[in-house]
Parts: C-alpha cells; sequence; structure tokens
C-alpha cells in the first residue's frame, strides 16, 4: 500500500491529523533528496555520459550495416531492447520503493536514463525502416510526450533537468515549425518565444507534480527562473540598437506578467511572503526594463550599461530577500564586473596609453578588494535584519 493511502486511512481513523500527515510528505521527500545528495555528483555524470555512449553506439552500430541489416532484424533487436530494459526499470522501480539503498536509486535513474534515449532512437529507427517522413521537431514532440510517464518514474534532478532542456528545445523547435508552415504573424511567434519560460513555471507548479514529484516540480521551475533572470539580463542590450518590436507583443507579455504575478502566491504557497515578494519584483523589473529599452531609434550603451547595473542590483536585492547569501555574492561581483566593463565602454581609448592601463589596474584590484571586504559583511548584516523583523511580525502575529 503507498505512503499516501496508508496516510488517508489514519486519518480517516482519528490516529493523525492534516498537519501530521503533511510533515510526513515531507519528511519522505526530503529523504528522497538526501539519497540522491549522498550519490556523488561524478557518478551521476559518469551514469549520464554511459547511458549515452550505448545509445550513440547502437545508432552508429545499425547505421554502419543498415543496408547489410534486414528491417525484421533491425525491428526485433530494437524491441527486444527496450523490453529488457523496460523491465529492468520496473524491476529497480519496485525494489528502490522498498529499500533505502542508494545504489539501487542511483541504478534506477540510470536505466531511465537510458530507456528514455533508447524510445528515442528507436523512433527513428521506425521513421527510417518505413520512409515515414515528418520533421525533427515533430518527432521530439512525440518523444516528449510519449516518455513523460517515464521520466516521471523517476524521483532525481538529473533526469529532470534534462527533461526541461529537452522539452524547451522540443517547444521551441515546434514553434519555428508552425511560422514555416501556417505563416503565422512574426509578433505572435515573439511573444510565444518569449513566453516559454513562464509556461514552462505554470507546468512544474501542477499540484499532483508538487505533491507527488516535488523534486521534479522544484527543478524545472529553477530551470525557467534561470532562463528568465538571463534573459532579463541581456534584453538591457536592447539599448545598443535601434530595434522596434510590436506594440502587441509587449501588451501580450503584459497580461501574462501581470496574471503571473497576481498567480505566485498560489503558484508557490509554501514560499514566504519575502520569496514571493522577490519573485514578483524581479519579473516586474524585467518586463519594465525590457518594455523601456524599445522605442528608440539610435543607440543609448551608457544607458543599457547602467540599466544593467540597476538589474543586478535588484537581483542581489532579491538574493538577499530569498536568503542567499551565495547569489549574492555572485551578483555583487557581477556589479563589480560589469562596473568595469563600463569604464572599458566609455574610456577605451585610454587603454591604449601606459596611463589608462594604470587606472584598469587600480579599478580592478578595488573593485575586487571591496567586494572580498564587504558583500559577506553586508550581506550577514540584512539578512539578520530581515530575520529579526520576521520573527517581530510572527510574534505581533501570534499575539494578535
Amino acid at each position: 500500500m503507498s505512503l499516501l493511502k496508508k496516510l488517508n486511512l489514519w486519518q480517516e481513523a482519528g490516529l493523525i491529523n492534516q498537519q501530521t500527515a503533511a510533515s510526513i510528505v515531507q519528511f519522505e521527500q526530503l529523504n528522497i533528496e538526501n539519497k540522491e545528495k549522498s550519490t556523488p555528483f561524478y557518478l551521476w555524470a559518469i551514469g549520464g555520459v554511459g547511458a549515452f555512449s550505448i545509445i550513440v553506439g547502437i545508432i552508429s552500430v545499425v547505421a554502419a550495416n543498415w543496408l547489410q541489416i534486414s528491417k525484421e532484424v533491425k525491428l526485433g533487436a530494437d524491441f527486444l531492447l527496450c523490453t529488457i530494459l523496460a523491465l529492468a526499470v520496473y524491476n529497480t522501480n519496485a525494489q528502490k520503493a522498498n529499500n533505502n539503498d542508494h545504489t539501487k536509486f542511483w541504478l534506477h535513474e540510470v536505466l531511465v536514463l537510458l530507456y528514455y534515449g533508447l524510445i528515442l532512437a528507436s523512433m527513428a529507427l521506425i521513421g527510417q525502416t518505413y520512409q515515414l517522413g515528418g520533421s525533427i521537431a515533430h518527432l521530439l514532440l512525440v518523444w516528449t510526450l510519449v516518455t513523460l510517464p517515464l521520466v516521471l518514474l523517476s524521483r532525481g534532478k538529473f533526469i529532470a533537468i534534462l527533461w526541461g532542456i529537452a522539452s524547451a528545445i522540443t517547444y521551441l523547435m515546434n514553434i519555428i515549425e508552425l511560422e514555416q508552415v501556417f505563416n503565422i504573424p512574426e509578433s505572435i511567434i515573439i511573444t510565444l518565444f518569449t513566453l516559454w519560460p513562464l509556461f514552462f513555471i505554470y507546468l512544474s507548479r501542477i499540484p499532483w507534480l508538487t505533491k507527488h514529484r516535488a523534486i521534479f516540480a522544484h527543478e524545472i521551475s529553477r530551470l525557467s527562473w534561470l532562463v528568465i533572470i538571463v534573459f532579463g539580463f541581456f534584453c538591457q542590450f536592447l539599448w545598443y540598437e535601434s530595434v522596434n518590436i510590436d506594440t502587441s507583443v509587449y501588451i501580450t507579455i503584459g497580461i501574462f506578467t501581470f496574471i503571473s504575478l497576481m498567480l505566485f502566491p498560489k503558484l508557490y504557497s509554501s514560499a514566504t511572503k519575502n520569496e514571493i515578494l522577490a519573485m514578483r519584483v524581479v519579473l516586474a523589473s524585467i518586463y519594465l526594463l525590457t518594455l523601456s529599452a524599445n522605442w528608440h531609434n539610435s543607440s543609448f550603451e551608457l544607458i543599457g550599461a547602467l540599466s544593467n547595473l540597476l538589474y543586478l542590483s535588484i537581483l542581489a536585492w532579491a538574493a538577499l530577500k530569498i536568503g542567499s547569501i551565495t547569489l549574492f555574492n555572485v551578483m555583487t561581483a557581477l556589479i563589480s564586473l560589469r562596473i568595469l566593463i563600463i569604464y572599458f565602454e566609455v574610456f577605451g581609448s585610454m587603454l591604449e596609453t601606459g596611463l589608462g592601463l594604470i587606472i584598469m589596474g587600480v579599478l580592478t584590484l578595488s573593485l575586487a578588494w571591496l567586494w572580498l571586504k564587504k558583500s559577506s559583511k553586508l550581506a550577514a548584516k540584512l539578512t539578520t535584519k530581515q530575520a529579526i523583523n520576521s520573527t517581530g511580525n510572527t510574534s505581533r502575529d501570534n499575539v494578535s
């Protein structure tokens, strides 16, 4: 009997309450995550490379002997291999459910990864054997949808990240396919390209995923936010070019941005108020800064550089709000590096002289020293103040 069914029975019998059941589920999810963390990263890397090598090797052998091997042998061998792998995945899945040995967990994840890749190779083999035609985009779309139940058997981060990247590539390739086949207006294509990280955030917040596949949902959400943040950084370089994006694109993206800002407390129900605030400020800032960089007919490099600094400062503030000192240190380092690059952009001609090189060296060392000496202290001070404020708010709530 599954854990959730047992918890439901215990709640109906009055043995535990809903809060205790939620705590048990959270503990089990953390236990699964800890089992994954107990396996060294290099072991995951070796497993991934090994699985990839096997898939590529099979494809190479078949391709090298394509004309000599009959289609019955090719398809029969492929079916046999898929069957063996399916049974192995089923067997290891049943074993890891009743065993805390992390080696069983690692073996199961590698077999899922191997089967995941073999299905794509099998689909390509069938299409080539029977000359079915079709595009790579359609092949990836069918593969992504068909293998989703298999991917959800996995409980680790590695396959979740791999599936997220593969699904994003599939989405973007099929958008290009739609443009070529149906001659969709460019404004719609740009909108669909821009909004895909938000779509993946919505996907990662599906209640079933967050409840039963917490690690999978977390990694897809984190990957989507990483894309959004990187996208926001590069959008500030629109100041360096003369661009003219259709107004309808910004209106549509603005509507989705506003909807997302309103839905964040529901989508991330377990997040703190500070985390929700950080997400809202970052997403809104990206939209507003990108919007402001659109309507101009000439290059404004200095404004673009200052906008870049403002954006990085917002990210540093958000890092403090979510309590990530590491991310705050990374942002402060990027701010220092960006200031140095601004110096190159504004005073580039001075670099040809010795005076320019001296100033550049002094500025570089000064920024490095300031970051090394002040960033950690500032982060610790601000996070301590934030924790005190949060404690005070909690106490006032309890009193009231």
